[in-house]
């Protein structure tokens, strides 16, 4: 149920020029956390976590100049080193307006642009055609391109939607100009922190939010889950109730020891001494209240179970051997399968993306 083999992640941007295969850095995407998910926000408790803006070292200047930077292009049938993965697990062609920060092996260190949140908007312009694209992904880089720092990874649509030459082919590297669009009242609120939400388990343990009679989440603000410094997760703000009461349940088991077998023949309203890869999954589906209290089944059983390919919210990955999944960009697994920068070695949330060669991706339907 658990393959606990050191299987190493693929980062979907290309992590250097031409190294196309750093895997153990591949797996890399991410330590996206680790203190934090999205940047390096503040989180005041565990429950009360706040937000920040990026490091914005990168001179963005305003709408019209902006910065010449190096670019490259990844993805699409012309690259065999990229998947189609983003750093936070989504697919990226569901995403074609996705670009990469380089300069790192997680969000934290790819800094290149700053260091920016994930999914923060840039005006992209070459040859007089510009889109805006959000970061979803990050690389290691390479070296100057037209005697400029390389600094972004264009996901080949969105190359394509600049009508880049060769962006079907990634046989392109030039120069693009970016930069920050102007601050919105829509971003200022959700700059604003964001307060404990209830999760959809009032009956169920409860994480280290709880009140009497409720199970509460941390929660953040942004599209993804944030790794908290004590392992716990807290959810984004505007994700489903479901999505809130997986992380809730999550947090109910993040450090329970592995067990091979472990947590199986109990009702999942309860927590186990122990859990194996199978069992702490169905533990967190039931939280989101998408399996019944005394569903009982090895990893392969969700081989079949939900829907086909990943989901925008939750991504499940199963095997005979094996089960993980990602909720709202954050790996639960059983251990730190994409290398020792993946956070704690036991069952919870990991930051990386781990290899998923082998794996059959199910979501949940509606998520």
């Amino acid at each position: 149920m658990d393959d606990h083999q050191q299987r190493r992640g693929s980062i979907a941007g290309k992590l250097v020029l031409g190294v196309g295969i750093v895997l153990a850095l591949v797996s890399t995407i991410g330590a996206v956390f680790v203190a934090s998910l999205l940047g390096s926000p503040a989180v005041s408790s565990a429950c009360t976590p706040t937000t920040g803006s990026g490091s914005g070292s990168i001179s963005l200047l305003a709408p019209g100049t902006g910065a010449r930077v190096g670019a490259t292009l990844y993805g699409g049938p012309g690259d065999h080193t990229s998947g189609s993965v983003g750093s936070s697990g989504v697919n990226l062609y569901q995403h074609p307006d996705s670009y990469a920060e380089l300069g790192g092996t997680t969000f934290q260190t790819a800094t290149a642009l700053g260091g920016l949140p994930y999914e923060t908007p840039l005006r992209i312009t070459y040859g007089g055609h510009s889109v805006i694209g959000y970061k979803r992904d990050i690389g290691f880089g390479g070296g100057p391109i037209d005697g400029l720092p390389r600094e972004i990874d264009l996901w080949f649509e969105l190359a394509e939607a600049l009508r880049i030459p060769g962006a079907a082919t990634d046989d392109w590297a030039g120069a693009v100009r970016v930069q920050r669009l102007p601050a919105t009242g829509a971003g200022n609120t959700l700059a604003q922190t964001p307060q404990p939400v209830a999760a959809t388990s009032p009956g169920d343990p409860g994480s280290a939010c709880d009140g009497p009679g409720q199970t509460t989440v941390p929660i953040t603000a942004g599209p993804r889950a944030r790794l908290l410094s004590n392992g716990l997760a807290a959810a984004p703000a505007s994700a489903p109730e479901a999505v809130k009461g997986i992380i809730a349940a999550g947090n109910q088991i993040v450090g329970k020891p592995y067990e091979y077998g472990g947590g199986h023949g109990l009702p999942l309203d309860q927590v186990a001494p122990t859990y194996d890869c199978s069992s702490s999954v169905e533990h967190l589906l039931y939280g989101g209240r998408l399996l019944p209290v005394t569903f009982d089944e090895a990893s392969s059983y969700f081989e079949d179970w939900g829907a086909p390919g990943p989901g925008k919210w939750v991504t499940i990955y199963a095997s005979a051997d094996h089960i993980f999944m990602y909720v709202a960009g954050l790996r639960w697994d059983t251990h730190n399968a994409a290398g020792p920068d993946d956070g704690t070695p036991g069952i919870g949330w990991h930051p990386l993306v781990r290899e998923s060669v082998g794996f059959v991706v199910r979501h949940p339907v509606g998520l």
